[in-house]
């Protein structure tokens, strides 16, 4: 049992499905393909629902040449019974969308319900354009509507998956099909809230449910298909010696992808390690490329590390009036945040005043009406976290000092180690991030990967 999820880049054109097609085909047992939207249409479909609150014709014309680009994917379907029944329902698709946006017009706004039922056109279309692809191919797939299968809360942009009422919907669905020896598609991102309504997992989304598909369905492995080798050291665009990690645990991970490393939802760990079901991060571009396997046991001691940074951070104080605050303060404190939505990154509480990273200006009034009577609040804004994660970190505590003296005398707003004592996470100036993760990448993985390279030479 294996679930195969692709992104936009793997689903881009006729000539990245086809690539898609082969990789499904060359895997053997009961397969699960999740694919995201063709590769720039989500931002494509918010673009057209921010023009249709001011112009419905302009939002209209936008509409209408997304929906081209896929029926010029279609037409690279060789059977043409097969391209006229899939422009029929990538038709049907698109007047749905369209009459979103009509209704989006109407309203002179987005309303998150709107936005969730238009961006759910991206997956729709390109999964049944996936299935058709696979169908041309030999391969017999069924497609399936996620919105049927991925059971969630009513919060629309950022659902919470229903996870047993999904599993009774994988049951009912998915298995059946998969007992069938049939590929089953899906799109990713969407799934429907308790009144039906369509709802989104938050951008990313598709790998998380690619996720929660893999652990209903107790799966071998899931496989993470997108356009690099794996998980990278750093970012290659701020370190040009970054190289794919072999292995990595699922909290390494998990932190790495929490911090801005872009490959991994961060969420994608969660289901996956509650059921330890293996993910592997491989590029659809070079499918004999070996990939990032992320498990339990992770690179099994090899002095491994990675760096990755998160940019657009806010910093929340929130200090107790009280110089003897009881023991209730950080308790209170907390919940207002939970309270006014503040998603915290990292926390630091010292006697009666509690920091937290967010990663997102904050609404300081609504912070404020929920601590007023105990506490005052600050926010600092243009910050960045960059997180260094790794066994070299836990095997020697000299790093820690040498990562300070790496900071060279540059301001740290808070220090935490999230996930334990193989890494570390400073706050620091947005202008400083990336000099410090190519420094903290030469000191820590750099030195990590020619060590790998001695010992094999």
């Amino acid at each position: 049992m294996r679930v195969l999820k692709f992104g936009g880049t793997s689903v881009a054109d006729a000539e990245a499905i086809d690539r898609l097609v082969a990789i499904v085909a060359g895997r053997r047992g009961c397969r699960t393909v999740v694919v995201s939207a063709l590769g720039g249409v989500t931002d494509r479909l918010l673009a057209i629902a921010a023009t249709a609150a001011r112009d419905l014709a302009a939002a209209k014309s936008d509409l209408e040449a997304t929906m081209a680009r896929h029926a010029e994917v279609a037409a690279a379907l060789r059977d043409p019974a097969a391209r006229q029944m899939v422009g029929a329902m990538l038709r049907g698709i698109g007047q749905g969308a369209e009459r979103t946006v009509e209704a989006i017009a109407s309203n002179g706004a987005a309303s998150p319900p709107l936005l969730d039922k238009l961006l759910a056109a991206g997956e729709l279309w390109s999964s049944r354009l996936v299935a058709a692809f696979l169908t041309g191919a030999g391969v017999h797939a069924q497609w399936i509507d996620a919105r049927h299968v991925v059971k969630t809360d009513g919060a629309h942009g950022r659902a919470v998956p229903d996870f047993e009422a999904t599993e009774r919907s994988v049951g009912r669905l998915v298995r059946p099909a998969l007992a069938l020896d049939r590929v089953v598609v899906l799109g990713g991102f969407i799934g429907s809230g308790p009144d039906g309504a369509t709802t989104t997992l938050g951008r990313g989304g598709s790998d998380y449910s690619a996720a929660l598909l893999g652990a209903c369905l107790l799966a071998d492995e899931i496989e993470i298909w997108t356009d690099v080798d794996g998980v990278l050291s750093a970012d290659p665009r701020v370190v040009s010696r970054a190289h794919v990690l072999s292995a990595l645990s699922y909290e390494d991970a998990e932190t790495l992808a929490t911090f801005g490393a872009k490959v991994l939802h961060p969420k994608t760990i969660e289901p996956a390690a509650a059921l330890d079901i293996p993910v592997r991060v491989l590029n659809s571009q070079r499918p004999e490329e070996p990939g990032t396997r992320i498990d339990a046991c992770g690179p099994r001691g090899q002095g491994y590390a990675a760096v990755a940074s998160r940019a657009g951070v806010c910093l929340v104080q929130i200090t107790a009036r009280t110089k003897r605050p009881d023991r209730a303060f950080a308790a209170r404190a907390l919940q207002a945040l939970a309270d006014a939505h503040v998603g915290v990154l990292l926390g630091e509480m010292h006697k009666g005043r509690l920091a937290v990273a967010v990663d997102h200006t904050v609404d300081l009034e609504a912070i404020r009406a929920r601590v007023g009577d105990f506490a005052d609040v600050e926010a600092r804004n243009g910050l960045s976290v960059v997180c260094a994660v790794g066994d070299r970190l836990a095997c020697n505590p000299r790093l820690v000092a040498n990562a300070f003296a790496l900071l060279d005398g540059r301001e740290i707003h808070l220090v935490a180690r999230p996930g334990g004592a193989s890494a570390l996470a400073v706050v620091i100036d947005d202008t400083d991030a990336h000099e410090l993760v190519a420094r903290l990448h030469d000191a820590f993985a750099g030195d990590a990967s020619a060590a790998r390279e001695a010992v094999a030479s």
